[in-house]
């Protein structure tokens, strides 16, 4: 996706996400790899980012220093926490804390919205 001059942070920011997932999905990166995110915010600490994964992709396990969210926009997700598995689809949210993503992997097509909080005092 070639990069774009646009805002990561403002006092309100308003995102259409279907259109930004079609171009995601249409990007040559996303075609050749299967996944494709998006920075859509980037205040202080925090971070939003829209993410595209194909049907059979894993991501592994994501090493976050903080908390973080995952909000499944369409599709369905697979993931462990403490060796339990758990299924994550369309419209449901989860929270994790730091670190306790593991495994995760699109079982369809799948779109969906991470947040996460970068740690320490100072973040830009």
């Amino acid at each position: 996706m070639a990069p774009l001059q646009r805002p990561l942070a403002a006092p309100v920011m308003i995102f259409d996400l279907a259109p930004r997932l079609r171009e995601l999905r249409e990007d040559s990166s996303y075609e050749r790899s299967g996944r494709l995110g998006l920075t859509l915010a980037k205040h202080g600490r925090l971070r939003l980012t829209l993410v595209a994964l194909d049907a059979g992709i894993e991501i592994g396990t994501h090493h976050a220093d903080s908390p973080m969210t995952i909000q499944l926009l369409e599709g369905a997700l697979s993931f462990r926490v403490d060796g339990e598995e758990h299924r994550l689809r369309q419209g449901q949210v989860v929270c994790f804390g730091p670190g306790e993503a593991h495994d995760i992997r699109a079982d369809e097509e799948s779109a969906l919205l991470l947040t996460l909080t970068t740690g320490g005092d100072a973040a830009s």
